[in-house]
């Protein structure tokens, strides 16, 4: 399936919010969609959250308000596994693409798709962050508490975020979306610190699991269109999930990305398994009765999560790795998204001493 633009429902504004540009700018981009100015969004998310499926009636709307915590935190790397040292931009939370295995049904509180449009504090916040760490390289990112592009034709944040990272040498900055709204990704100056990053799966796990996400070659094909222009593009397994046939699926998408996109402008890749906090399990049940992603053998780990049993694991990250290897990889970067020190040992042959020397093995320091 081929997506279209996510067009809200309605638009809430918190009145208080009105004024800044990016406000303007997405009312100018969404001219017949239905506005309401609010006082209080949490009256709003209050009554929404006890809706029949909150999570899916949050999907109809987008809220724009100020975000008054931190706009820069580090990734929340589950306790006992190895971290790869990342840092997230909080700019939008929720996703309009509803996949059934989502962590955010579980993780947010709230369910409307939001926007934090006050940039001003963003860009005071990201100087300080940026100049505490001018002496060394680091990875930050949108992508983690919603999509980073699938809002971008109405926000077109993408072009400011692209801009203010361009020239910063010791930064790498990554969008990560399923989707293919590269618009206005395409319109920009490239430059080889910014990476945008594609999240896969088979096939047959896109078409079941990741509701109101474009298919997968329509996904490698828009990556092809970014790296044509000049950007580096990376690509995230996760979560990789079991099935009968999973073997000859996974090889095929990989085959078939790697014929597609030249291994050398591959900025990363990351490996995940399915996991899950308890409460997922029974969100994910409730909203999707007929999935069949828990029938396997999962046990629970440190963090309180299920996992795959371990030997489980490990064949699956060994099979992936191999296809990527047989198919022109060899020298792309990987590295697991929340694993254990045994694991690395048995699948890549060595332990990162915590997360900063991950972070190391991903590029090359700047000079």
């Amino acid at each position: 399936m081929i997506e279209s633009d996510y067009t809200p429902q309605k638009i809430f504004i918190e009145r208080n919010s009105l004024d800044f540009a990016l406000t303007k700018r997405i009312i100018k981009n969404t001219s017949r969609v239905p506005k309401e100015i609010i006082d209080n969004p949490h009256e709003l998310i209050e009554d929404l959250k006890v809706t029949r499926n909150a999570i899916q009636e949050g999907k109809k709307y987008l809220l724009l308000t100020k975000q008054r915590g931190e706009f820069v935190k580090p990734c929340p790397c589950t306790p006992h596994y190895i971290g790869c040292n990342y840092f997230i931009i909080n700019l939008e939370l929720n996703c309009p693409l509803d996949c059934s295995y989502c962590i955010l049904q579980h993780y947010l509180s709230n369910p409307l798709i939001t926007v934090h449009v006050n940039l001003k504090d963003l860009w005071r916040e990201l100087d300080i962050f940026c100049n505490k760490n001018r002496k060394r390289a680091f990875r930050i990112g949108t992508g983690e508490l919603g999509d980073s592009l699938a809002l971008d034709h109405m926000t077109e944040i993408s072009k400011d975020l692209i801009s203010y990272f361009r020239g910063k040498r010791n930064v790498y900055f990554e969008l990560k979306t399923k989707t293919t709204n590269i618009r206005n990704v395409l319109n920009q100056e490239p430059a080889d610190n910014i990476v945008i990053s594609w999240s896969l799966n088979s096939s047959k796990m896109a078409l079941e699991l990741e509701r109101g996400a474009p298919e997968v070659e329509e996904r490698v094909y828009a990556a092809r269109r970014v790296l044509e222009k000049g950007f580096r593009v990376g690509f995230h397994f996760d979560p990789l999930i079991r099935y009968p046939g999973w073997e000859q699926d996974y090889e095929e998408l990989i085959k078939m990305l790697m014929k597609t996109i030249e291994p050398g402008r591959i900025a990363w890749m990351s490996l995940g398994s399915l996991r899950f906090p308890p409460l997922l399990k029974s969100i994910i049940k409730k909203r999707f009765p007929k999935t069949k992603i828990f029938y396997d053998e999962f046990i629970k780990g440190k963090d309180g999560k299920f996992r795959y049993f371990k030997p489980l694991r490990i064949e699956l990250y060994k099979e992936i790795i191999s296809f990527i290897k047989k198919n022109g990889g060899s020298d792309v970067p990987l590295y697991f998204c929340m694993e254990s020190e045994a694991l690395w040992r048995e699948v890549m042959r060595w332990v990162p001493k915590g997360k900063k020397e991950v972070e190391r093995s991903l590029f090359l320091p700047f000079e």
